[in-house]
């Protein structure tokens, strides 16, 4: 588990920023999954290619990864985004990427497309809920990745939802964003500052374990 969070720190807020960029993208929307094109198709004529990467159950309480669904009627080249995480897991020697199922108190379907979004290179992933459990995916396209990054106020709500889903070093998860973007930052002491691609500044304020406590000045609570 502690290899699972040191990748979540990783890419855990580039993965959310993509999210955000489809958001703006769709807006409030109905899908249609099309598993003989291997098309998700939106509402507004949105449409992404995209694989299957697996399933949580709120009834079992498991994730189950999309290559050992053995009933599901899912193409295979459809999974070939899961087997390549199945692949990754075994090389860097994560368990719970190998196995079939995951119990949801060790890792869930979001933390696992968090991960996967960036391994997978994908434009983004998408939660599918469901009676009784969701189904989660990877879609690919540049149009996701050309919508606006991340400014201050949706950094800062990103951060708040990792520190409240997640037991995370929210610094690192912040300074791994700010290199992977390229943005000036710098540190001191306690403080990190940086200016984002929106322009804006950011100064944000860890305690000793790396947990933030203010965001250009004003407290956070996880």
């Amino acid at each position: 588990m502690k290899a699972l969070i040191t990748y979540l720190e990783q890419y855990a807020l580039l993965s959310l920023e993509k999210r955000e960029k489809l958001s703006a993208l769709i807006g409030e929307h109905t899908l249609d999954l099309d598993l003989d094109t291997g098309l998700v198709r939106f509402s507004g004529g949105f449409e992404f290619p995209f694989q299957v990467l697996g399933t949580e159950s709120h009834n079992t309480l498991t994730w189950l990864w999309a290559w050992a669904e053995e009933q599901a009627e899912v193409p295979p080249d459809l999974l070939e985004s899961a087997r390549q995480m199945k692949e990754w897991g075994s090389l860097n020697r994560i368990p719970e990427c190998t196995m079939p199922s995951v119990d949801l108190n060790r890792a869930d379907g979001l933390l696992f497309s968090l991960i996967a979004s960036e391994v997978c290179q994908a434009g983004c992933f998408y939660e599918d809920s469901y009676d009784g459990g969701a189904l989660f995916l990877l879609l690919f396209g540049q149009t996701i990745e050309m919508q606006a990054p991340l400014d201050a106020a949706g950094l800062e709500r990103q951060l708040l939802h990792l520190a409240s889903s997640y037991d995370l070093n929210h610094r690192n998860a912040l300074l791994s964003y700010l290199r992977a973007k390229e943005l000036l930052f710098s540190e001191e002491g306690p403080l990190v500052s940086a200016r984002l691609a929106s322009g804006e500044e950011l100064r944000a304020e860890f305690d000793a374990d790396g947990a933030v406590k203010t965001i250009n000045g004003a407290g956070f609570e996880s």
